[in-house]
């Protein structure tokens, strides 16, 4: 979703401004209206009364209920090539209820049958009225179960034809309660995101040969609070800032050249100085206007220097999905009988990187936008080698077991009523060896030159899944699909250090197999902040300022051999004239 498909969403699908005297003030906590114990007080009621009356006649009972509480304030903020088109501050209260029919063995859960299948969102009362919450927690806990229920039916009845005589994993890994007192919310400090998305915006208002600019900025700080019937009663601080920047710029042929800078951190401290943001949006305004005068590379088939962000996406889109354990849900479409068991995208053992290479994911390293204590199941989060010596040797899981020893290492998370599926957090990607930017370049130019050509391709960033405008990564008519989101920025690389910007690439054929033929890595960068959800289609549909956290560490790498095709993907935008017809006047009088 580009920031040009943002503004409808929200100018229309975003919560009302707070009066002047709710508006945030400077350093101030987060901290709601309501005492977090008198939400906890009422959830846990609710709670009770679920698993002891909750029963519909002949039908299963609940075995496992869920609430997860999120509590705190946010500020929206939207500017059009220097105009503030949209300024809000509002409290989010929102409850996420889960209910599981069945029992521990066999339950309701991981079935796609396109329905809530138990899972209910809602907002809560702002009052600090406990009669309130436990009506609209009461009427979510009932309507989740009754949904529970049918999926229960449904999932049975798919289940009939199963012909495996392999064991069902259980319907949830166990783990150990964890209580907490209530957390302490971050500050709230939104007006430092404001000033960003205004400044920034009036930066872009000064190029005017953009066709459009946008800048669009999130600050959310608050406590996720999760109370479970297997014990948990867990809050712990949550928070995200996010600030996007897109510019675009038509092309004399008719395309359409985008570029983007984001940051996303957890909080607003975190964030850059101001200048140093303008210089890189002053840095991407120039590159498109300099694209005006660049070439359309027609096709590409040689080796690849992937640079600082770019490298960020290609370990994102072509490994992440490698690292991952948790199964897909069945599916309640179609005969079971003949549909292979779901099983994790990982496998254990197969390789994914070049000998020496390794991948650790630790969320509990601190102050990263991916940190965290505990994942969204309660599970303490823990450090996982999943690559060693470039092959993988073990895979990220959440609650949902993909076999009956599965077991939770505290990766679970998710968005609002999805399931809280395995996901990355803070990721290291550590080559064999790493070598300088000159060795680096230098090793991809001899590439080139084996190949019969005098110059290598540098992709310096591509475009994020969130911010695409063509849904064509996994399906591209009659060729092999991309696989790799088109790059934003490119250019070729000379012997003699010249660097020549080209535009309208996008990839054909890559996948995860393109990591495994890195023949080159400099020195691991900073770590670099990203919002994601688990690998699959969902990654293009979350916005420019949705999903979850995660941050990376990765160096840049030379890949041998990556084939691109040129596109501009253009149209003309002059009318043509319709063909003269002759004055009536001018024509010959009919003959009698």
């Amino acid at each position: 979703m580009s920031l040009r498909h943002l503004l409808l969403f929200l100018a229309f699908g975003s919560a009302a401004v707070l009066p002047a005297a709710a508006q945030a003030e400077e350093g101030r906590s987060a901290a709601p209206v309501r005492d977090e114990e008198l939400v906890r007080r009422a959830l846990q009621t609710e709670l009770d009364r679920a698993l002891t009356e909750l029963r519909l006649p002949g039908e299963a009972a609940p075995w496992y209920v869920s609430y997860d509480y999120i509590d705190g304030m946010y500020a929206t903020y939207f500017a059009d090539m220097g105009a503030m088109m949209q300024d809000d501050i509002d409290v989010h209260r929102v409850l996420r209820v889960e209910v599981r029919a069945g029992d521990p063995s066999f339950d309701s859960a991981n079935f796609d049958s396109f329905s809530g299948g138990g899972v209910v969102t809602r907002a809560l009362p702002l009052d600090a009225d406990e009669v309130a919450v436990r009506r609209v927690v009461w009427l979510a806990t009932d309507r989740a179960y009754k949904d529970a229920v049918e999926q229960l039916s449904r999932k049975e009845a798919a289940l009939e034809s199963r012909r495996s005589s392999k064991p069902l994993p259980p319907a949830m890994a166990k783990a150990e309660p964890v209580k907490t007192p209530p957390a302490t919310p971050p500050t709230f400090n939104p007006e430092l995101v404001g000033e960003a998305v205004e400044h920034l915006s009036a930066v872009l208002g000064e190029y005017t040969e953009l066709e459009a600019g946008q800048v669009v900025g999130r600050d959310w700080q608050g406590t996720r609070l999760l109370l479970s019937s297997d014990g948990m009663a867990l809050s712990q601080p949550t928070g995200l800032t996010v600030i996007r920047v897109e510019a675009t710029l038509r092309h004399e042929d008719g395309s359409r050249m985008r570029d983007a800078r984001w940051w996303v951190v957890s909080d607003t401290t975190q964030l850059p100085p101001l200048a140093e943001m303008e210089a890189e949006v002053r840095e991407m305004a120039d590159w498109l206007i300099g694209l005006k005068t660049a070439p359309v590379l027609e096709e590409y088939l040689g080796p690849v220097l992937f640079e600082g962000p770019a490298a960020v996406e290609l370990f994102s889109q072509l490994g992440g999905a490698e690292l991952i354990g948790t199964p897909p849900a069945w599916s309640g479409m179609g005969d079971l009988s003949e549909a292979p068991e779901p099983r994790p995208p990982g496998r254990i053992g197969r390789r994914l990187l070049p000998v020496g290479w390794r991948v650790v994911d630790d969320p509990t390293e601190a102050g990263l936008p991916g940190s965290f204590e505990y994942d969204h199941d309660g599970v303490p989060a823990q450090a996982v080698v999943l690559v060693e010596d470039g092959v993988v040797r073990d895979l990220l899981n959440s609650r949902i077991p993909a076999s009956p020893e599965s077991k939770s290492n505290g990766h679970g998370r998710s968005l609002a009523g999805d399931r809280k599926e395995a996901m990355l957090g803070a990721v290291r990607v550590t080559p064999g060896r790493e070598r300088s930017e000159r060795a680096l370049r230098r090793a991809a130019l001899r590439l080139a030159r084996q190949t019969g050509q005098e110059r290598v391709l540098v992709i310096r960033r591509l475009e994020p899944p969130a911010m695409t405008e063509d849904f064509d990564v996994f399906f591209s008519g009659e060729g092999p699909p991309p696989g790799l989101t088109p790059p934003y920025e490119a250019y070729l690389l000379y012997a003699d250090g010249r660097e020549e910007p080209v535009r309208g690439l996008g990839f054909v054929g890559v996948d995860r197999r393109a990591l495994r033929d890195i023949a080159m890595a400099g020195q691991v960068q900073p770590w670099v902040g990203a919002l994601d959800v688990q690998p699959g289609p969902s990654r293009f549909h979350i916005g420019a300022i949705g999903g979850i956290p995660v941050a990376w560490a990765v160096p840049p790498v030379l890949v041998e051999e990556v084939e691109l095709v040129g596109n501009t993907g253009g149209e003309k935008r002059e009318i043509p004239r319709p063909p003269l017809s002759p004055s009536p006047a001018a024509a010959p009088a009919a003959k009698d």
